[in-house]
């Protein structure tokens, strides 16, 4: 298809996707919806064409060829024959004017304008819902590695309590706690096994086709919070949004749309050209073969049609109305999109931080309780509590920087300078590790 030659990147369906931008060339590639963008846009220039078609000489030929046989009746005496006749026309018909039609074909270049719109806007969606996609995946199997990991500290201490218990240095209560622990562990793994098959298949339907890994977040990225004044920015983000200004394309095919409806109250011009050869005449009676040339101009007036004309109008009317109420609501929708990505996006970078050290402070405060319990100064459900709390911080960490991503992706996507490039930078994040779960 013709206008989405430029988004495929000549990528075969047998490329393994592994980070982010082999993920999008592959969605690029089997996304469905992006496709019927395309396609939408096609019957849009069809649909034009044929509106720019009524403007046009309209031509037609008529070949008529008879074989006749007259006879008599009723005792007339006019003998009987047969003949064969001929009848060629030719004709022409040109719109003089004819308002209806010439606003009919300005609605439709206005919604062809729309569907191209629409195509570029399913083009950031799917931008948006791969890097969306792609890092929840990363999402789900961290989450998965960390449960693994707690659960399998969880066991080793298991068997260290179950030794010191046999040797009468802890209380049986510790070995239940502790067994509860890797219960409660065990549980949330399976759960959460279940959870990046979801969140595969969220991919997958993207791409159409199953992969081997993903490549993982660096841990030594730095997070910069994004920059200018978020009033401009919004204002900004309401003249780009691929949204409004599909709206806006509607709006005005729709005001052309009222126009050509009104106009079917004004009379109707047409130039008519037209050539007749025949050698036949009334009821296929023998004629000498006579040439005919017509030029002629129809004026046709409208007058009554039972209301129709004037309730298509009102349709119109009503049409453009609700146009306009939706574009008010977009604003307002776009304007809340650009603030919540902006702001949540930027309180992300702090949250890393305040992550990072929260993280730091739960190692030190685990290994002072480990210490603590071989000393004896410790209970075991201390020494749980701080364990867990550590792999809380590594997940509030990892959570916050993706959480970060994917309201940057959001933030450009609700401006609509979202593109290819946006998903380029992100993925120098990426390295390719051993791939969990």
């Amino acid at each position: 298809m013709k206008v989405l030659v430029f988004c495929l990147w000549g990528i075969s369906a047998s490329v393994l996707a592994d980070d982010l931008m082999s993920v999008y060339q592959q969605a690029v590639y089997a996304d469905p919806n992006l496709k019927a963008a395309g396609f939408q846009f096609e019957v849009s220039a069809a649909q034009q064409a044929q509106a720019g078609g009524a403007l046009l000489p309209q031509i037609s030929a008529n070949v008529n060829i008879s074989y006749n046989n007259r006879k008599s009746v009723n005792d007339l005496q006019l003998g009987d024959d047969e003949y064969k006749g001929e009848r060629y026309s030719v004709g022409l018909t040109q719109s003089l004017i004819d308002v209806a039609k010439i606003y009919n074909w300005k609605r439709y270049q206005s919604l062809t304008d729309k569907s191209l719109i629409d195509l570029y806007q399913a083009q950031q969606v799917l931008m948006y819902d791969v890097v969306e996609r792609y890092f929840t995946v990363l999402a789900e199997q961290d989450n998965w590695l960390l449960i693994s990991q707690e659960t399998e500290t969880t066991a080793r201490q298991l068997e260290q309590i179950k030794r010191q218990f046999e040797k009468h240095l802890v209380k049986i209560t510790d070995v239940y706690e502790l067994e509860a622990k890797l219960d409660s562990l065990i549980a949330d793994a399976i759960e959460a096994e279940a959870l990046i098959d979801i969140a595969k298949q969220g991919l997958i339907e993207l791409t159409g086709m199953p992969f081997k890994q993903l490549s993982t977040l660096r841990s030594d990225i730095e997070f910069a919070k994004l920059q200018g004044d978020l009033q401009l920015l919004t204002e900004q983000a309401q003249l780009n949004s691929p949204l409004i200004r599909a709206q806006e394309m509607e709006i005005e095919a729709a005001d052309y749309d009222l126009t050509s409806q009104q106009a079917r109250h004004l009379p109707v011009v047409d130039l008519e050209l037209q050539y007749y050869n025949t050698d036949t005449g009334y009821q296929n009676t023998q004629t000498p073969t006579i040439d005919t040339k017509v030029a002629a101009i129809n004026i046709n007036i409208p007058i009554f049609s039972g209301g129709a004309t004037q309730q298509r109008a009102h349709e119109a009317a009503m049409q453009l109305e609700l146009g306009k109420q939706q574009k008010i609501a977009l604003l307002r929708s776009v304007e809340k999109e650009t603030r919540d990505a902006f702001l949540t996006a930027n309180a992300s970078v702090r949250r890393i931080k305040a992550a990072n050290r929260a993280l730091h402070s739960s190692v030190k405060a685990r290994e002072a309780m480990e210490k603590g319990f071989s000393y004896g100064m410790q209970s075991i459900g201390d020494v749980l509590i701080s364990q867990a709390r550590e792999y809380m911080a590594k997940r509030d960490l990892l959570t916050s920087k993706y959480i970060y991503i994917k309201n940057r992706i959001r933030f450009e996507r609700a401006s609509g300078i979202l593109s290819p490039a946006s998903l380029e930078e992100i993925n120098q994040w990426l390295e390719i590790r051993p791939a969990a779960g």
